[in-house]
């Protein structure tokens, strides 16, 4: 499974749903927590799947 894919899956596995689709990102939403994160549509890599899991734990802790 490549990057991009696995970010999609840690997100919806998280209770994130797909908010709106934007030029360079498209915008997840967790109604729960209240809380947002952009996921870059192109030139994704392995950094950005680090930071996606990032944010999300962050949002666990709050």
């Amino acid at each position: 499974m490549n990057a991009h894919k696995q970010a999609i899956q840690e997100l919806k596995n998280a209770h994130y749903f797909l908010k709106r689709h934007g030029n360079n990102h498209d915008i997840y939403f967790n109604a729960e927590k209240g809380r947002s994160i952009p996921l870059k549509r192109h030139d994704f890599d392995e950094d950005d799947l680090r930071y996606i899991k990032k944010e999300i734990m962050n949002g666990e802790r709050e």
